[in-house]
């Protein structure tokens, strides 16, 4: 089984760190689609979310 991006990318590997890239990538995406999104509600993000599993 390959491995996580989470296991790969030394950035990812500190939380904090990975907290405040996640959450800068949160802005700037819906800054792109033209939403603004103020600090406070990106502190909200959630690393716990279920995996995506393809049905083949």
């Amino acid at each position: 089984m390959k491995k996580t991006l989470l296991e790969t990318n030394s950035y990812l590997k500190n939380p904090a760190q990975r907290k405040r890239l996640l959450q800068r990538s949160l802005r700037s995406s819906f800054a792109l689609e033209g939403i603004v999104v103020r600090d406070d509600e990106a502190s909200v993000v959630r690393e716990e979310s279920p995996d995506f599993i393809l049905n083949q």
